[in-house]
C-alpha cells in the first residue's frame, strides 16, 4: 500500500531555505530514484532525507496539493 512520506534535500546538499519538506507517495516497495514531490520537485533519493512523519518547514504547495486531494 502507497502512503505519504515527507522528503527533503539532506544536510549540506543545499542551502537551508531550499531544506523545505516536501511530500511523497512511498511505492509500496522499494525507494525510487528520485522522489517526485506533489509541487513537482524532484529529489534524488542518493540526496534526500525521508522521514515518516512531519520534519522541518512544510512546502506550502505541497500542502495546498495534498488538501485539494483529500477535499474530492
Amino acid at each position: 500500500m502507497n502512503r505519504t512520506v515527507a522528503v527533503r534535500f539532506a544536510f549540506g546538499i543545499v542551502g537551508e531555505t531550499r531544506r523545505e519538506a516536501h511530500l511523497a507517495t512511498a511505492p509500496g516497495t522499494g525507494i525510487p530514484a528520485a522522489w517526485l514531490t506533489f509541487c513537482g520537485e524532484e529529489i534524488p533519493a542518493h540526496q534526500a532525507e525521508v522521514s515518516e512523519k512531519p520534519a522541518g518547514m512544510p512546502c506550502v504547495r505541497c500542502l495546498a496539493s495534498a488538501t485539494r486531494s483529500i477535499s474530492r
